[in-house]
């Protein structure tokens, strides 16, 4: 019995080394390293989060400069001339010719050639202008486009770190139960230790007490010993003799009999 309750002590003491060893830290590590990657990504969705809102609020800008261009053009448009810039230059030069040369009869028709000459200038100013605010608008137009790419991509990458933070809760969900059920299945272990130590200790004071009832036995009746159970009675016989109790005939004889 007593080898019995040791190996049952040892397999108790064995499974509670290997879950505080091995179990519990190997679970520790993979909780780590989980609870790492669920950090990750909870950061870089925070930081993702913040280049949407300024990607957002630097298209905003965008589209109201647009719009802006957008109706700056509508009008400009509207009053852009018939001739084209080189046309309208070659107009400048003939008349600004005249002047130079002062081919003309009179003020009035130097100031006629100089009205010409300011209004092909004006026009030029306003297909100018015109061609600028379409520069502007086309590239705001493909700034708003590359905008709306980073924020698709980052739209997308957002939609990947709430599957991965998912995944990563979920999986730490597990392990944190796991580690419970370990630490339940360890104080379950412990305490079945405290029991088969209390039922050890009982075996060996048990052992303990044979031990002495032997040695008694051996220097009463040296190594010609009797049974345990007469050894008691008489024991037993002994013990009310000392007290005064009385005795019965058997109990005296056996209590004077040889010890042979």
């Amino acid at each position: 019995m007593k080898r019995k309750v040791a190996s049952e002590l040892k397999e108790s003491t064995d499974k509670i080394i290997d879950i505080d060893r091995n179990k519990l830290r190997e679970i520790g590590g993979t909780i780590k390293e989980h609870k790492s990657a669920y950090d990750s990504a909870t950061e870089r969705m925070r930081q993702a989060r913040a280049e949407i809102d300024g990607h957002n609020a630097n298209l905003l800008s965008v589209s109201e400069k647009m719009s802006q261009s957008k109706n700056f053009l509508s009008i400009m448009e509207a009053r852009v001339p018939k001739e084209s810039e080189e046309e309208l230059q070659a107009v400048i030069a003939k008349n600004q010719e005249i002047i130079d040369r002062k081919e003309f009869k009179g003020e009035r028709e130097r100031g006629e050639i100089l009205s010409r000459i300011k209004e092909a200038s004006m026009k030029i100013e306003g297909v100018k202008a015109t061609r600028t605010i379409h520069e502007q608008h086309q590239a705001l137009a493909e700034e708003s486009t590359k905008i709306g790419d980073t924020v698709k991509t980052l739209n997308d990458e957002c939609g990947a770190l709430r599957a991965k933070i998912a995944q990563e809760n979920g999986e730490l969900d597990r392990l944190y139960d796991t580690k419970r059920a370990l630490m339940a299945e360890r104080e379950k272990l412990l305490s079945a230790y405290g029991s088969i130590a209390k039922h050890f200790e009982a075996i060996n004071m048990r052992l303990d007490e044979m031990s002495a009832m032997r040695k008694k036995q051996r220097e009463e009746y040296g190594y010609n010993l009797p049974s345990d159970a007469l050894f008691k009675v008489k024991e037993t016989a002994r013990k009310k003799l000392e007290s005064g109790s009385k005795l019965s005939f058997d109990e005296l004889k056996l209590l004077y009999s040889e010890k042979d």
